[in-house]
């Protein structure tokens, strides 16, 4: 693999850490946070492919080599309803 890309894929799994923290711990968290999930799906789509579902995946990287053990993302958390 490219070491570049494996410093992308390291960057943009740091942002998404910094991103869930806001989220839990602000207020003002998740609607701030909205737009710098959109803009690290562009980013991982760029990277790994439009298949790519980071960061709303469950995956632990955004590296989607193991994309057959990706799990659906949960879309509740994203528009506030309950997926169940």
């Amino acid at each position: 693999m490219d070491p570049g890309h494996d410093q992308r894929r390291e960057l943009l799994t740091r942002v998404r850490h910094v991103v869930e923290h806001y989220e839990r711990h602000s207020t003002a968290g998740p609607a701030i946070m909205r737009g710098v999930r959109y803009d690290l799906a562009v980013r991982a789509t760029d990277l790994n492919g439009d298949g790519c579902l980071f960061p709303a995946c469950n995956c632990a990287k955004a590296d989607c080599a193991e994309r057959t053990a990706c799990a659906p993302p949960d879309i509740g958390v994203w528009n506030g309803s309950d997926p169940g």
